[in-house]
């Protein structure tokens, strides 16, 4: 049988339960054309909330087939904690490396080979090129942030919407700014915010696990602090694009 091959022993039961049947059908029907299969993403940390949390995976192919995205959507489909795949082949690693390093990076640290050929763990991320991408990323972020304050006209929907679109996907960059300056990155969210305290400062650290644990647990605050909240948070951002700038100088 195919899920025989499927190496999910070091899975906490809730994932390995979801991504079983999913797997087995993806090998049955494409063996020849896989190369790798990795769970990734929040599954594989104590982060991971199975009321809130999507299992995420990894399916690296050959080359790309579309055909197999029918597919695979097809199986995603029978279980809506499942999210669909990221699909990816030699080539497509190659170009990401140089584009979107810090995705790139956060992959190979949260990952788990659970069938085939693992090319993820042997990759090398220039410190350099996650630099360049984390600066970009931060400044878009600051941009954001004054334009969307503006935009909210003082309404708290619109400034608690703009906390928690400019929170999501900070994690990535935060580990990419500790892997720059030669550290191994801490993989749940709090110790890599602590992580930041001694680059950032405690304050400025504070307020991104304020930011953060807001957006995770749907807080109900008055207009007035979420306002206060957002003006601490514009500055840890300032303070983590001037920390970037300083590395390497």
């Amino acid at each position: 049988m195919a899920d025989e091959t499927i190496d999910l022993a070091s899975l906490r039961l809730y994932v390995a339960d979801r991504v079983k049947p999913f797997f087995s059908k993806v090998i049955e029907s494409k063996k020849d054309d896989i190369l790798a299969l990795h769970v990734i993403g929040s599954a594989l940390t104590d982060d991971f909330d199975p009321e809130r949390s999507d299992v995420n995976s990894l399916v690296v192919l050959k080359q790309m087939d579309l055909n197999f995205l029918d597919l695979v959507a097809s199986f995603c489909r029978q279980d809506p904690k499942l999210a669909a795949p990221m699909l990816m082949t030699p080539n497509y690693i190659e170009r990401w490396r140089d584009v979107s390093p810090i995705e790139l990076l956060d992959l190979k640290l949260v990952n788990k080979l659970v069938y085939g050929t693992d090319i993820i763990s042997s990759i090398e991320i220039d410190p350099a090129a996650v630099i360049l991408q984390c600066k970009r990323e931060l400044r878009n972020r600051l941009i954001r942030l004054s334009w969307g304050y503006v935009r909210a006209e003082g309404h708290k929907a619109g400034l608690s919407e703009l906390l928690q679109d400019s929170v999501a996907g900070l994690a990535p960059i935060m580990r990419g700014i500790i892997y720059a300056r030669g550290e191994q990155p801490p993989l749940t969210i709090a110790p890599l915010f602590d992580a930041l305290a001694s680059f950032v400062g405690t304050t400025q650290a504070l307020s991104f696990k304020e930011v953060y644990w807001m957006r995770l647990r749907e807080i109900k605050i008055p207009v007035s602090q979420v306002r206060a909240i957002l003006k601490d948070y514009y500055r840890a951002i300032e303070a983590l694009i001037d920390g970037v700038d300083r590395i390497g100088s």
